[in-house]
């Protein structure tokens, strides 16, 4: 019987069996350390997000720190440079394909940011930002790079459209120095009349699906276990029966 388990067919059935079996583990405790990550991703937004409104000099006197100032509110005064506008693309919003337009803004302290104004519909072109001295409050964000996958944006100075807020990228075609984060527009004072580009709402502060999918997995695990356990136990029955049958003969 022994023999049998161990014969070259039966050693690679265990094999496969116990990878598999790990492979399903692996998946699972990955589902959970993302959701430990959401969980404290989500801890982060609150807290950040209900700090009282400063100004960009005082959130970020010096030196940018994501761990630190992402989604930190902050205001202020300066003018748009229209003329530098770019488009981040292939965005969607309320079920709508678009884009996000996305415009330098320079504080009256000299300090230039790029401003994500919105989300505009894929039919419309951005409508301009506003001219002239404005007040501007938004949430602080981080530089995006592009993930090993991700598609490839060109380096050319002037190329308007971007796959991503990379902001070192886009300000090759800025050209000038500008801050290593990026703004995400609250609200804008005056107030612009048109409704577009709507406002990118903040990421929702559920747990997801990870849970479920690490519950699956080990449930997976599981039904390997068992259906392993089945199919040796019958061969093993199987065994048996032969030998008797031998036997009594």
């Amino acid at each position: 019987m022994v023999r049998t388990l161990l014969s070259p067919r039966w050693v690679l059935i265990h094999i496969g069996v116990v990878a598999l079996i790990l492979i399903m583990l692996n998946f699972g405790f990955w589902q959970l350390n993302r959701l430990e990550d959401k969980k404290d991703f989500n801890s982060v937004l609150r807290v950040h997000t209900s700090t009282p409104i400063q100004t960009l000099d005082q959130a970020v006197p010096t030196k940018w720190d994501k761990a630190t100032y992402e989604w930190i509110r902050v205001s202020i005064s300066g003018t748009y440079d229209s003329s530098k506008a770019v488009t981040i693309i292939n965005r969607s919003q309320d079920g709508s394909a678009g884009y996000n337009s996305a415009v330098p803004f320079t504080s009256t302290s000299n300090r230039t940011i790029l401003v994500n104004r919105g989300f505009v519909p894929l039919v419309m072109s951005a409508p301009a930002a506003p001219s002239g001295r404005i007040e501007i409050v938004g949430y602080l964000r981080a530089s995006q790079s592009r993930s090993a996958l991700g598609p490839i944006d060109s380096t050319d100075a002037s190329n308007t459209e971007f796959q991503r807020f990379d902001v070192p990228l886009i300000a090759a075609h800025v050209g000038r120095t500008i801050e290593p984060m990026f703004l995400q527009l609250i609200q804008e004072t005056p107030a612009p009349t048109s409704p577009w580009p709507a406002k990118v709402p903040l990421p929702p502060l559920d747990e997801g699906t990870h849970l479920s999918y690490a519950m699956q997995w080990f449930f997976f695990c599981l039904v390997a276990i068992t259906a392993w356990v089945v199919v040796v136990r019958r061969k093993i029955l199987q065994v048996n029966a032969s030998v008797q049958a031998q036997t009594s003969a």
